[in-house]
C-alpha cells in the first residue's frame, strides 16, 4: 500500500445522534464523508452533501460534527434516502454555512463506476483505504479519524441479505470494520496490477513475446514497465461488517454447557458501490435543487475553495449514464426476480 496524502484524513465527518453527544465527544454514532458535484451548465459551481448509512440517521436528529464547526442537528426528514432501500443516506450540506471550513471533498467524477471497474480492471486484491471513527480513540475535542486498510476480497455479483431481508449490492473488502465506520468512506488506489489489463489500461498493446504462462523475471520486468497506479477512486461506503459465531470455552478449551455462542468480527467489510450513492445524487429532488440554485447563481460568483482529492477521469458524462443505466435496469430486472 502507498503512503496516503494527509489531506484525505479530512475527507471524514462524524455522525452523532445528538448535539450533546457531539460536544462530549461520545463513543456513539457513525462516520460520513463530503462529496463535491459540480452542475452540468456551470462548472463553477459546487453542491456539497454530506454521505452516510442510512441506519446511522434513521429514528434520530443526526448532528454532523466537523472540525472548526458550532454543530447543528439536522432533522431526519432533511435527509435523502436511496429510492430502492440501499443503505445510503444524503443530506445536502448550505455552501455559504460551511465553505469556511477545512475539508477534504470527493469528487462526483471519481466514483467508480461499472464502466470505470471494466476499464480500470478493478478487482480482487485491489488495495482499499478506508477513512472514519475509530471510537475508541476518535479525539473529543475534534475530529481525528483513522485510516485502515484492505483489499477487495470478492466483487458484487451477489449482495449481502440484511437483517431485514434486504438484499444489499456490496463488494467484500477484507478490511476490520467496527462499529463506528458505518458511513466511511473506501478508496481503491493500487499501485499497479500486475497482469494484462495492466498494459491495456494504458492504451499499450502487450509485448508479442510476453507469454504470461511464463513466471520469467524478464516477463514481469516487461509488465512492470507498462504499469500506473489505480485511483484513488471512491469505490463504495462502509455499511457493515460480516460476523461468525463460535461456542464458548472455560479455561481448559472444553466447550461450556448450554451452547453458549459469542459473535467474532471475520475481518470481513461490505460496501456500497458508489454508483448506488450516484443514484442519491442524480435523484429528482437534487436535480431540481441544483438547477434552482444554478438559476439564483447565474450572475453570481460561489465565492469557495475546495480541497478536491484527485482529479477527474477520462470517462464523459455520456459514458458514465450510460453505464449505469445499463447497472440499474440490469438490478431493477433481478430485484423482481
Amino acid at each position: 500500500m502507498p503512503r496516503i496524502a494527509d489531506q484525505y484524513i479530512d475527507v471524514a465527518v462524524y455522525i452523532y445522534f445528538s448535539v450533546e453527544a457531539a460536544e462530549d465527544g461520545s463513543s456513539i454514532g457513525g462516520t460520513g464523508f463530503i462529496v463535491d458535484k459540480t452542475f452540468e451548465t456551470n462548472k463553477d459551481l459546487h453542491y456539497l452533501y454530506v454521505v452516510t448509512n442510512k441506519h446511522v440517521i434513521e429514528k434520530s436528529d443526526p448532528v454532523i460534527r466537523i472540525n472548526r464547526k458550532n454543530d447543528k442537528p439536522t432533522r431526519e426528514d432533511q435527509w435523502v434516502l436511496h429510492p430502492s432501500g440501499d443503505d445510503i443516506a444524503v443530506f445536502h450540506l448550505d455552501v455559504e454555512q460551511w465553505k469556511q471550513l477545512q475539508i477534504t471533498t470527493l469528487p462526483f467524477e471519481r466514483f467508480a463506476t461499472p464502466k470505470l471497474v471494466v476499464d480500470e480492471d478493478i478487482g480482487i486484491g485491489d488495495d482499499t483505504v478506508m477513512v472514519g471513527r475509530f471510537i475508541s480513540h476518535d479525539g473529543k475535542q475534534q475530529n481525528t479519524p483513522s485510516v485502515r486498510f484492505g483489499n477487495i476480497a470478492m466483487m458484487p455479483r451477489e449482495p449481502i441479505i440484511r437483517k431485514d431481508k434486504f438484499p444489499q449490492e456490496s463488494f467484500l473488502v477484507e478490511q476490520r470494520s467496527i462499529s463506528g465506520y458505518s458511513g466511511s468512506a473506501v478508496l481503491i488506489y493500487s499501485p499497479c496490477a500486475m497482469n494484462d489489463m495492466s498494459l491495456r489500461r494504458r492504451g499499450i498493446d502487450r509485448p508479442k513475446d510476453l507469454d504470461l504462462f511464463k513466471s520469467t523475471q524478464e516477463q514481469l520486468r516487461a509488465l512492470d514497465n507498462h504499469t500506473s497506479p489505480k485511483g484513488p477512486y471512491l469505490l463504495g461506503i462502509d455499511w457493515c461488517h460480516l460476523c461468525d459465531t463460535t461456542i464458548v470455552k472455560d479455561k481448559d478449551g472444553a466447550d461450556l454447557p448450554y451452547g453458549y455462542k459469542v459473535s467474532q468480527n471475520t475481518g470481513m467489510a461490505g460496501v456500497i458501490p458508489a454508483w448506488k450513492i450516484a443514484e442519491v445524487l442524480n435523484c429528482e429532488v437534487f436535480v431540481k435543487d441544483r438547477q434552482k440554485e444554478a438559476e439564483r447563481s447565474a450572475k453570481a460568483s460561489s465565492g469557495i475553495s475546495l480541497d478536491v482529492a484527485g482529479k477527474p477521469g477520462k470517462f464523459t458524462k455520456d459514458d458514465f449514464e450510460s453505464a449505469l443505466k445499463k447497472a440499474s435496469r440490469k438490478l431493477a430486472s433481478e430485484s423482481k426476480k
